[in-house]
């Protein structure tokens, strides 16, 4: 055994002992195990901190493996990058238990400055509010894979395409996983929905942009996977008997489904196409019913059906500035727009009317994210079944539209039935009734939405419903995807 005894002034007891094991010198940031994996013994004496520390000739190899790199050999990587969130995930390869998880909204921020920086997720958030709400904030970016009339768009001087903003997010994750294992991460399995578009040019578009970001986020091994097949994985882990599974992967861009044969005894198995019944989708999730809130509870308080005096008529304020509001991620180019302009002229025609002012000023300030969000709250309050309020105060604008779960079911109602029709379409095109299918697995932020639920409760019983991690099934699921031999 080996002997250290300091004698250290208190203030520098702890920067001392980090010194002398080369860990990080903030005192803040010493962690307490530090402290505890060794006999400790601590008195105070004529103003000196003296500090006894035993402990075994082999503790260099302690602090050694502390600053080891993991081996990347042993874990798995998966990556959901989503139209809402996108997360990456790593999974032991043998014990098949989820080592480590990160995820973000899928949001982009990029100031308005000479360099090319940005930010993802939350500090993407809240650094677009703390610059005031100037430069570019950009959402939803998966919807731009597939539109092959999209090529690119100009951020400050510079031309980004969609699969170069899409790199921005996935790098994102690939380096926040990287600071954990301590060593680079070249294969992943990427997440990809059952269905991108119905027109085949425009599906293989998004599939070649969207392997093509992750190439350039760093990945050199990439390998896709259907979203519903990752999530049905990540719940074939908790079963101890074989099951027809119907996951339904409800997201913000995206309602994925797929039937699937899932046993305990499979779990190993590399190839899985013929467990996989049916699968498909529909282009309806969590962004589309914030646009129909957008419209029918919140765009009357920004002068939608506000009607104006022409000549001798009275004329309702045309709706297709309101209609582009229901688009959240197109709204930075109403500031300078002639639709905008058009607004001024409107407010006077109007004799002042202050609902049209509000429009105006929501546009000037760079407000429609901050009222997204509010509506997306309102949203989330609603999943417990409750009346809530959509609440919005900035400047002069002062929004608090009471909403009920009702209101909401009613507004969405053509998207649920659509919903429900698919999964019907589904059943029949697969020769499976209701009553062969085993259990539901929904996972997605969207599977929150009780009217949402209650399509699946119809169908398939409230009995037969699974849920699991809302945010993370699939990435976990991805990750299990990768099996290394």
């Amino acid at each position: 055994m080996l002997l250290f005894i300091f004698e250290l002034d208190a203030k520098l007891g702890k920067q001392a002992i980090a010194e002398l094991f080369s860990i990080r010198t903030d005192s803040n940031n010493i962690p307490n195990v530090y402290f505890g994996i060794f006999p400790v013994i601590v008195t105070k004496a004529t103003g000196c901190l003296v500090a006894t520390l035993a402990f075994y000739i082999f503790a260099p190899h302690f602090f050694i493996k502390q600053k080891a790199k993991m081996n990347m050999n042993e874990l798995t990587c998966g990556l959901d990058f989503g139209t809402s969130n996108s997360i990456i995930s790593l999974t032991d390869n043998a014990t098949q238990k989820e080592v480590f998880s990160y995820r973000a909204s899928s949001i982009l921020y990029f100031p308005d400055t000479n360099e090319m920086t940005y930010y993802v997720g939350k500090e993407a958030h809240d650094k677009y509010i703390e610059e005031n709400m100037t430069g570019r904030l950009l959402k939803s970016v998966k919807t731009l894979l597939r539109q092959d009339k999209f090529l690119s768009t100009w951020i400050f001087g510079k031309r980004m395409t969609p699969d170069q903003l899409v790199t921005c997010i996935i790098r994102h994750l690939k380096e926040k996983a990287e600071a954990f294992t301590g060593t680079e991460i070249t294969d992943v399995v990427l997440g990809r929905p059952a269905i991108f578009s119905e027109d085949v040019k425009q599906e293989n578009l998004a599939v070649s942009r969207l392997t093509l970001a992750a190439h350039n986020a760093g990945f050199r091994n990439i390998k896709l996977q259907l979203e519903p097949i990752a999530a049905a994985l990540s719940y074939e882990q908790r079963l101890d008997h074989s099951e027809n599974v119907l996951v339904a992967d409800l997201g913000g861009g995206t309602s994925d489904f797929t039937i699937m044969n899932l046993s305990p005894d499979k779990v190993r198995k590399e190839d899985r196409k013929d467990d996989i019944i049916a699968h498909g989708g529909v282009y309806i999730g969590g962004d589309l019913f914030d646009s129909e809130i957008m419209w029918y509870k919140v765009t009357p308080h920004l002068g939608r059906g506000v009607k104006y005096q022409s000549y001798d008529k009275e004329i309702e304020v045309p709706s297709i500035l309101y209609r582009e509001l229901k688009n959240w991620e197109r709204t930075f180019m109403l500031k300078e727009s002639k639709l905008r302009r058009s607004m001024d002229n409107y407010y006077h025609l109007s004799g002042n009317n202050p609902k049209i002012d509000n429009v105006r000023v929501l546009i000037d300030n760079n407000y429609v994210f901050s009222l997204f969000k509010g509506i997306e709250q309102s949203k989330i309050n609603l999943s417990d079944g409750k009346d809530t309020t959509i609440d919005f105060e900035k400047e002069t604008i002062s929004i608090h539209e009471p909403f009920t779960p009702d209101e909401f079911a009613t507004i969405i109602e053509r998207h649920t039935t659509a919903i429900e029709q698919y999964i019907c379409q589904l059943l029949e095109t697969s020769k499976y009734s209701a009553s062969d299918i085993d259990s539901v697995f929904i996972t997605g932020g969207s599977s929150l939405v009780i009217p949402v639920r209650e399509i699946l409760f119809r169908i398939f019983g409230k009995d037969k419903i699974r849920t699991g991690n809302t945010f993370n099934s699939v990435a976990y699921g991805l990750s299990l995807s990768y099996r290394k031999r």
